[in-house]
């Protein structure tokens, strides 16, 4: 086997002594286009090659952009961590790789390398293990010279023994239509454990078929999903042992890829886990990948409503989101309120993207925003949206915009403090930044029970009176929000409650909102979550910190005279409270070896 990594791409190339076995694949730029400065892109990064141990076959190949401090490293220990004991593996560094290595590192590590923690930001890499067994090889070099002047080349060269034959499951008693799924594809986790294998079959029970016929008209799950095979093995995987869920409940709807083709390793799986599903086959000749998937989440939808028309309810998912097993339990608990309360029309199982927020799974809360991943509608909700949602390819929205602007016009939606659905997976639209630090590292709740606050608690008119109740009893505070020490817990006998009034005139567009919130540790890219101009954040005492928007909240009202409003008017009033803003603070400190310095950076100690 011989491995190449530089500054101009990486290849492979490997072959088997004793049988017909020959595999290579090249990733390089040009020689004319290496001496010009070419930037980091998709194609740069860690390529990681999956090779059958019997056959020789090439299972999987994926590049990630850890070139990048933010997500890819995530995603790479995710892969690299679903790749089942005897396979090897191969990595190679393309262009560049190991600056972000930091988050995968602890996974590395426990699968035996020795140099990646060590590599140098822009080194040259390659690894070549055995999982479960032993490294094969593993080199590194620094290039410290411009990726477009660099001739540096890492070359790498390994004699790998094969065993003969090799016993694919201990477990006799898994099916083969598991074990040829297994045998073709790689990174596919727990289904693929040759020691414990998640044992599947194709064949449902008389139970199955009596919770059908109990549950079919209270709600139906549909999953979207493409073609990332790994992706929605592990979301089906775990959607399956979310409490009151059945395999009749759900729909799995597939869009073909840009060509028209679906990969039938998919269907294979599905078949297996005993689901329906539906294809739906892309549009030709669309403008952009938004486009296509702009239509893809309409044809969902209606595939939706047309498998269960007596449902009560319809849940959506995508392929790479992960729900916790009171997921269902969490939604339908809500969903009554979306009949009762018509400035409601959904429930939604993530929560806001707010960093600073005391995680305790029994507070539940209201906003306006988007639904996210892992959300529930009335049908009714779902016709309706279908009815106004264009079917012209020309036409095209952000699925999340057209839902949140279109679909939810102003209403808000239900959803937990602590998550139970997390959006996992890395796709088209992914902002590696916005999602590692808002969604990513998010928790996501465990399943445990716990006690909920009633439906009718979350009915505009007994939340409000709630807020009321507690703002008029909040202590107010005038800190700078930007600077350490702004939140301190209350004295003993003190309110439990804070609240701090912040300028707001435009709920939909405030620059103070977002220099606010980037101080404070909340979503500062839109006004998103809001509630009435005012944003919750519980804090581990007990109480919460209360932002309050002025003048476009309605509890204004609770601010004493003597208090002032946060506004930062004029640009020297904007550049003194930025110089406390960790966000736009100097990234050069930042380790590749973890995040933890650039989080320390992102988010100012609250003491």
């Amino acid at each position: 086997m011989d491995v190449e990594s530089s500054s101009r791409g990486a290849a492979l190339k490997y072959s088997c002594l004793r049988k017909e076995c020959h595999q290579e694949w090249n990733s390089s730029i040009s020689a004319s286009s290496a001496k010009t400065y070419l930037p980091l892109d998709v194609h740069d990064g860690v390529v990681m090659t999956v090779i059958h141990d019997i056959t020789g076959a090439i299972l999987l190949r994926k590049t990630f952009n850890t070139w990048n401090a933010y997500t890819y490293a995530h995603d790479l220990a995710w892969w690299v961590q679903k790749v089942r004991a005897g396979r090897v593996v191969v990595m190679a560094v393309r262009r560049a790789g190991t600056y972000g290595l930091g988050a995968a590192l602890p996974t590395l590590i426990g699968l035996g390398s020795l140099l990646a923690p060590h590599a140098p930001a822009y080194a040259l890499w390659v690894w070549v293990f055995v999982v479960g067994g032993r490294t094969l090889i593993e080199t590194v070099v620094a290039n410290p010279h411009p990726l477009h002047k660099s001739t540096v080349t890492l070359c790498s060269n390994v004699l790998m023994p094969l065993p003969r034959n090799t016993t694919l499951f201990f477990n006799t008693k898994v099916h083969n239509l598991q074990l040829r799924l297994c045998d073709s594809n790689a990174a596919m986790g727990p289904l693929c454990d040759p020691i414990w294998p998640k044992v599947m079959s194709p064949v449902l029970s008389v139970a199955d078929e009596n919770s059908r016929r109990h549950t079919e008209s209270e709600v139906g799950v549909v999953v979207c999903a493409g073609t990332r095979l790994q992706y929605l093995t592990h979301t089906l995987s775990h959607l399956l042992k979310v409490r009151k869920v059945s395999p009749f409940k759900v729909l799995v709807v597939l869009g073909t890829d840009h060509n028209g083709t679906l990969d039938s390793n998919i269907q294979s799986l599905l078949q297996l886990f005993g689901l329906q599903y539906k294809i739906i086959n892309s549009l030709p000749d669309v403008l952009s990948t938004n486009h296509r998937l702009f239509q893809f989440y309409r044809a969902a939808w209606k595939a939706g409503v047309e498998t269960f028309p007596n449902a009560k309810y319809l849940a959506f998912l995508d392929e790479d989101v992960e729900v916790s097993p009171d997921w269902l339990e969490m939604l339908l608990h809500y969903a009554p309120a979306l009949e009762l309360d018509a400035s409601l029309w959904c429930v939604s199982g993530i929560s806001a993207a707010h960093v600073n927020m005391y995680s305790d799974p029994r507070l539940i809360m209201r906003g306006s925003r988007q639904p996210g991943w892992g959300f529930l509608v009335l049908i009714d909700e779902a016709r309706a949206a279908i009815a106004i949602w264009p079917d012209k390819s020309s036409i095209s929205l952000l699925y999340d915009t057209f839902l949140y602007k279109i679909v939810g016009r102003g209403r808000e939606c239900i959803y937990p403090v602590v998550s139970r659905s997390r959006h996992y997976g890395v796709g088209v639209n992914t902002l590696p930044y916005v999602h590692h630090l808002y969604f990513l590292e998010r928790p996501l709740h465990d399943g445990s029970l716990v006690k909920l606050p009633p439906m009718s608690s979350l009915t505009r008119e007994i939340y409000e009176s709630q807020i009321w109740s507690r703002l008029s009893r909040a202590s107010p505070i005038t800190r700078n929000p930007c600077a350490s020490g702004f939140i301190k817990p209350p004295e003993i006998n003190e309110p439990m409650d804070l609240v701090f009034y912040f300028y707001l005139d435009n709920p939909e567009n405030s620059l103070e909102w977002t220099l606010l919130a980037e101080c404070v540790g909340a979503w500062p890219y839109s006004t998103q979550g809001m509630h009435s101009g005012s944003v919750e954040l519980p804090q581990p005492w007990g109480g919460s910190l209360w932002l309050i928007g002025v003048p476009a909240s309605p509890y204004k009202f609770f601010k004493p005279f003597h208090i002032p409003v946060w506004y930062p008017s004029t640009d020297k009033a904007y550049d003194e409270q930025s110089s406390f803003v960790s966000f736009v603070r100097s990234m050069k400190v930042i380790s590749n070896r973890t995040l933890h310095v650039a989080a320390n950076q992102l988010f100012l100690q609250k003491y």
